[in-house]
């Protein structure tokens, strides 16, 4: 009978300082071997490159995208032990071997263990999340052209530069932890992919959304299924309501009903949802307006939520950490299969939460809240712990190292928020005058269509 994962594991940390061992000691290795048996992609055979590897690779690729994948193979020392020579061609089977769902498992996996932090943050008892959407590039291959498609650009529809991949991610603000996510091809509307979120928002809590998520359906998911889960999001010039009574606040009880289209898209949906209109003028910018479900205006206070309504930009904080930092302001993802970019962008979620958890890790040791860490610091901090410590030191003296990454805050913490600050959305950079490189495949499309 074979050894476990976990066995050869400890057989490889034992042949040397090799960079898996670090992982191991931030991530536990067992969830890997759980998460290829449960979804039968477990290595049958020995191999030089088996799919236990494959996965920590995947994972490595969203923490070094600053390296090639052959790069991170060796650094990490993913080969088994007595491997002399791995083709570079065994690297991709293996990943397409191995597919998306581990990863999509070991996510889900990583979230549901890391998700919480028990008395941190939070609004008067309620658990703070936010749901918003975020579109990657991937490369432009005939295969992720056919499955994901592209945005329109200026000369009409798919007329941008590369396929997209369309997301919507649930995110705790409180640790700033990917709870959930959804992804699919860049013509899937964003409410879409958040209803498939709502399964995994828990009671008592409160669910941040940016005014494009107004839709009478998703609200009624969302309030149905689970009990003391409220919404607080910004409200569209154009929505209507039925006003019930000025509170002593100078906000509006209404009532919202669904519309013809959505009671025929969802028979059966409840009659209508009660909720607050708070409005609200910043200086210098325009009046807005949010609708909440918080209905208590003396335990929920207009000028509490309006603040508190800024919280959403977290996620949009936590999507640039992944774009600017995590992929280094990659122009793409690098997989040129939609399932290889499905594993790739799994794989990177994991990483943010595991560079996420050390940063709370790191806080809670000070007294700090989380969004006082550098992401930015913590990741280069992290980086050279898996690949310059996981070299020169012994295996053993890892968590010492972890721990040593945790004390010393001097260069990772931020200076405290500036929340009052207010800005006027602006461009700060214009299109290019230059002539666009319009691709082969256009180019070839519109050769066939003037012979015809």
């Amino acid at each position: 009978m074979g050894r476990t994962f976990a066995e050869e594991l400890e057989a490889l940390v034992a042949l040397g300082p090799e960079g898996l061992g670090v992982f191991a000691a931030s991530l536990d290795a067992t969830w890997i071997e759980e998460g290829l048996r449960a979804t039968g992609k477990a290595s049958v055979r020995r191999r030089k490159f088996p799919a236990e590897q494959a996965v920590w690779l995947v994972v490595g690729m969203g923490l070094f995208a600053d390296r090639s994948i052959q790069a991170v193979v060796e650094h990490l020392g993913l080969v088994v032990p007595g491997t002399t020579s791995l083709a570079p061609s065994a690297i991709p089977k293996a990943r397409y071997r191995v597919g998306p769902e581990p990863l999509r498992w070991l996510f889900e996996k990583v979230s549901a263990a890391w998700r919480d932090t028990p008395g941190a943050g939070g609004y008067k008892g309620l658990t703070l999340y936010a749901v918003d959407g975020v579109c990657v590039r991937v490369q432009d291959s005939d295969e992720n052209f056919a499955y994901f498609g592209k945005p329109g650009g200026r000369n009409g529809q798919g007329d941008a530069g590369y396929p997209q991949l369309r997301a919507a991610c649930l995110m705790n603000l409180d640790n700033r932890m990917l709870v959930d996510a959804r992804m699919g091809p860049y013509a899937t509307g964003e409410q879409t992919l958040a209803r498939q979120l709502w399964p995994q928002v828990p009671a008592a809590s409160l669910v941040i959304l940016d005014r494009g998520y107004f839709e009478y359906a998703l609200f009624a998911g969302l309030l149905d299924d689970g009990d003391d889960r409220h919404l607080l999001l910004r409200l569209r010039s154009n929505i209507k309501y039925e006003e019930l009574e000025s509170l002593p606040d100078g906000t509006l009880l209404v009532r919202i009903r669904p519309c013809s289209s959505a009671l025929k898209a969802s028979p059966g949906i409840r009659e209508s949802i009660t909720g607050r209109i708070v409005a609200y003028h910043h200086p210098g910018g325009k009046p807005g307006r949010l609708f909440t479900t918080l209905l208590d205006p003396a335990l929920y206070p207009a000028e509490e939520l309006v603040t508190l309504y800024h919280e959403r930009w977290e996620i949009e904080l936590g999507y640039d950490e992944l774009k600017t930092h995590l992929l280094e302001r990659k122009e793409c993802l690098r997989s040129k299969k939609p399932e290889g970019v499905e594993q790739e962008f799994w794989g990177l979620l994991v990483a943010y939460n595991l560079i996420r958890r050390e940063m709370l890790l790191a806080a809670q040791e000070h007294g700090l809240p989380p969004k006082r860490i550098s992401f930015r610091g913590a990741l280069l901090w992290l980086r050279n712990l898996w690949v310059v410590t996981a070299w020169l030191s012994s295996p053993g003296t890892l968590p010492r190292h972890l721990a040593d990454f945790r004390a010393s805050l001097d260069i990772l913490v931020l200076p405290p928020r500036r929340s009052k600050r207010r800005y006027p959305r602006h461009v700060k950079i214009k299109m290019s005058k230059y002539k666009r490189n319009r691709g082969r495949r256009l180019q070839s499309q519109q050769t066939s269509g003037s012979e015809r």
